[in-house]
């Protein structure tokens, strides 16, 4: 069955059906609050900018009683939109049939009912006060947005484009993986599209664009916080991710590797903690997938719980003024840690960076545990098979093309969580209706090409 030529009536409609549909879990579960919550709404130094700002905006319009449900309401409203906006565009470019159609629009339907009933959360995320109730739907359009510049590039949508990552990369600095995504789908995507001299200039052109997006962004986190605090200054606390797995995979003897005393001895009491509360690799099973539990069951432990009060009381002992001054010594002395132990420790660090990897694989296609684990993995091997399969196909080159680019961005997704936090699946989960997506579009692709030939 063809896809009909559709009127506008058609396309409305489903946008007002998105939006009821994500209307529903808001209504019926209301808001939900989480352990990040607070640090939102109380603008604390160590959160982006960019959605403290609109809890502010929304908590001075309508008080402090109602406000966190309209919040919600509007992220509903938001995510409605960007699934039918994701959906519209990429069916249009790569579909051909009704029934793959709808199993798009099932794919985000099926999603949003795993998170709600079938998640630890219990909650789709639109519903949530945290960065995923907004970032979640800007991704879905900001991928969009990158599959079309491959396939069609437009400056001005470019432009766009960016200004959009560096607004995510203000709400979530995970957000930042657009870029590398935008990068290297224009530069596998684009090759043998154009003359090698338009190719290298457009890659040019893209780079310099993505450098003033990260300035912008950049420049977005200091200003909020000198308008708010003062001080001219990055957000605190953006080291204890990186701190958190050098401090992991460390042993108490490393404190040798750390020049400064009282930075030594800062590592000496920190080391005490995680001992007691087995905090670390060598109290973890065999095997990656009993790494990664271990890392993900103490990763707070370390951050929240440990370092997160143990760093900032230290630096007032040492005499820095509580509030911005102390923590920001509390992140310089993060980085002496984390510069000291780097090289001693990096091979056990690969280890936990790759059993997180691979879990941020699993949990980007399914729920990790048991028998989803070898599904996730065969079937990220079967799309990645599907993607060669149609480029060996010149009438789904562009449909590959656009699967290349969802595989592109769940990697850099998962590699950038891997590197500095650990992939659970609020992490990963701005991938998977992607990737669903892009196994029924090619899927369906190269079963038309494969109907031509035999019908030539």
């Amino acid at each position: 069955m063809k896809l009909p030529k559709d009127p506008q009536k058609a396309k409305i409609a489903r946008l007002i059906g998105c939006m009821a549909f994500y209307l529903f879990f808001c209504f019926c579960y209301g808001v939900v609050l989480g352990a990040d919550s607070r640090g939102y709404i109380e603008m604390i130094s160590a959160r982006e900018p960019v959605y403290p700002i609109l809890l502010w905006i929304f908590r001075s319009i309508f008080g402090t009683g109602f406000y966190l449900n309209v919040v919600v309401f509007v992220q509903s409203l938001l995510m409605g939109f960007a699934v039918w906006y994701s959906t519209e565009r990429l069916a249009k470019r790569f579909v051909k049939s009704v029934p793959v159609f709808a199993g798009m629009y099932a794919v985000h339907a099926g999603v949003a009912v795993l998170c709600q009933y079938a998640s630890e959360r219990g909650s789709v995320y639109s519903g949530n006060i945290m960065t995923e109730g907004i970032t979640i739907s800007l991704w879905l359009i900001a991928l969009t947005m990158i599959i079309e510049q491959v396939a069609e590039p437009d400056l001005g949508k470019l432009c766009l484009l960016l200004i959009l990552l560096a607004v995510m990369t203000d709400t979530r600095k995970q957000m930042a993986v657009g870029y590398p995504a935008l990068f290297g789908a224009m530069v596998l995507g684009r090759i043998g599209k154009e003359a090698p001299r338009m190719y290298f200039r457009r890659l040019a052109l893209l780079f310099a664009g993505i450098v003033l997006s990260v300035l912008l962004a950049l420049c977005g986190t200091r200003l909020y916080n000198l308008v708010l605090r003062g001080n001219f200054a990055q957000n605190t606390r953006d080291m204890n991710l990186v701190l958190t797995t050098s401090l992991y995979v460390a042993d108490p003897e490393d404190e040798k590797l750390i020049g400064e005393e009282a930075v030594r001895e800062l590592f000496r009491r920190t080391m005490k903690i995680l001992d007691e509360s087995e905090s670390n690799y060598r109290y973890a099973g065999a095997g990656w997938s009993a790494l990664e539990l271990h890392y993900e069951e103490h990763f707070d432990v370390i951050t929240v719980d440990t370092t997160g009060p143990l760093f900032i009381e230290y630096a007032q002992e040492l005499g820095f003024a509580e509030g911005m001054e102390a923590e920001q010594e509390a992140d310089r002395m993060s980085a002496v840690i984390v510069k000291s132990l780097f090289a001693d420790n990096l091979g056990q660090y690969l280890r936990v960076y790759c059993a997180s990897f691979l879990n941020g694989i699993v949990n980007t296609v399914a729920k990790r545990g048991g028998i989803f684990d070898l599904y996730a993995l065969l079937a990220c091997l079967a799309e990645a098979a599907l993607i060669v399969l149609c480029f060996l196909k010149k009438e789904s080159r562009e449909a590959a093309r656009g699967g290349m680019c969802v595989m592109l961005a769940m990697f850099a997704n998962t590699g950038v969580a891997a590197a500095l936090i650990f992939c659970q699946g609020r992490y990963m989960i701005y991938n998977m209706p992607f990737f669903y997506m892009a196994g029924l579009w090619l899927l369906e692709n190269l079963i038309r090409g494969r109907r031509n030939e035999s019908s030539t």
